[in-house]
C-alpha cells in the first residue's frame, strides 16, 4: 500500500486504519499485535495534530512503546506544564521493560490566559482516551500525576482500573495567595465582577480550578488502589501536610507518602530527582 506524503493524506490513511481496528474492537477483542497498532495509530495522529499546532518538538507527547512488555505508565504534567518535564523519568521506566505515554493536555502552557483560559475538564476528557488505549495493551496500567496532574490522576483513578496511583507534589492542601482567594470569593459571590475582573488573570487557574482540589481532597480517601505520594518540605508553592491525607485515609496498605527534605515543586528536576525517579520506579514494580 502507498503511504500518502501530504500530512492530509497520511491524517486519512491513519483515520481509516483506526476505525478498521477499533470496529473490529467491538466485534471482538484484537489481538496484542493489532492492539499496538491501535496505540501506534492514534500516536501518530496525536504528533501530527501537535506539529501543526507547531508544538515545540520538547513539548509534544511522547510514547516509549516496548512490545514486550505487560506493563503501562501512563505520566500526566502538570497545569502549567508539558511532558517534557517527564521524559528523564519515561526514559528510565522504558529501560526497565515498562511502555511509557506521556499525553500532550490541554492547559495554560499549550494555549494560554491570552486565549481565555482551558477548562480542566479538557484535560480530563482527553486523559481518559489516551488511557484507555494504553490499557488495551493490558490491565497493568499505573498513573503517574505532577501537581494539578495529580488531582486529574485521583479523578481518573475513580473511574479507570488504575493499577498504582503515583502522586508527586499533590496540590491537596493548596496554599492560597491572598488575590486568589478573592478570586473564589468573588466567583461565589458576585460572579459578574469576577467575569469582569478576574477572567483574564491568571488567578483565573485557581479559581477555575479550586472544585477539582477539593473533590481530589474526597475522591482520594474513597480510592482502593495502591497510592504512593511524594512531596518536599521546601515546596514553596505547595503545602506538603497534603500528604496527612494519605496517610490517614489511603485504603490500600501498601499506600505510601514521602516527604523529602528537599526537591521543591518540580521533584523530578530537582535535587532528589534521582531518588525520586528510584522510587517511583521501585513502587510500580512492586504493585505489578
Amino acid at each position: 500500500m502507498k503511504i500518502p506524503s501530504t500530512t492530509v493524506g497520511r491524517l486519512e490513511n491513519l483515520s481509516q486504519t483506526i476505525w478498521a481496528l477499533e470496529e473490529a474492537h467491538r466485534a471482538e477483542p484484537l489481538p496484542p499485535l493489532e492492539r499496538l497498532n491501535l496505540l501506534r495509530s492514534h500516536y501518530e495522529i496525536q504528533q501530527l495534530r501537535e506539529e501543526e499546532l507547531e508544538i515545540p518538538k520538547k513539548d509534544r507527547s511522547f510514547l516509549y512503546l516496548n512490545e514486550s512488555s505487560k506493563v503501562q505508565v501512563l505520566l500526566v504534567h502538570g497545569g502549567h506544564s508539558t511532558p517534557a518535564s517527564y521524559i528523564q523519568l519515561g526514559k528510565r521506566l522504558y529501560r526497565a521493560g515498562m511502555t511509557v505515554y506521556a499525553t500532550l493536555l490541554p492547559n495554560e502552557e499549550t494555549v494560554g490566559f491570552q486565549r481565555g483560559g482551558v477548562p480542566w475538564q479538557l484535560s480530563r476528557a482527553e486523559l481518559e482516551m489516551r488511557y484507555d488505549l494504553l490499557h488495551h495493551l493490558g490491565e497493568n496500567t499505573h498513573v503517574v500525576g505532577s501537581s494539578f496532574g495529580a488531582v486529574l490522576a485521583i479523578g481518573l483513578a475513580k473511574v479507570k482500573p488504575v493499577k498504582s496511583l503515583v502522586l508527586l507534589s499533590p496540590p491537596l492542601r493548596p496554599t492560597l495567595r491572598f488575590a486568589e482567594r478573592m478570586a473564589l470569593t468573588w466567583r461565589k459571590l458576585f460572579p459578574q465582577l469576577f467575569e469582569n475582573m478576574v477572567a483574564s488573570t491568571p488567578h483565573r487557574w485557581m479559581a477555575d480550578r479550586y472544585t477539582a482540589l477539593r473533590v481530589a481532597r474526597k475522591t482520594v480517601k474513597e480510592l482502593n488502589c495502591p497510592i504512593l505520594a511524594i512531596h518536599a518540605r521546601n515546596n514553596m508553592e505547595l503545602d506538603h501536610r497534603g500528604l496527612d491525607l494519605i496517610r490517614r485515609h489511603a485504603r490500600n496498605k501498601t499506600s505510601k507518602a514521602v516527604l523529602l527534605d528537599e526537591g521543591g515543586h518540580k521533584l523530578l528536576h530537582g535535587k532528589s530527582g534521582a531518588k525520586v525517579e528510584e522510587e517511583i520506579l521501585s513502587y510500580i514494580q512492586a504493585q505489578t
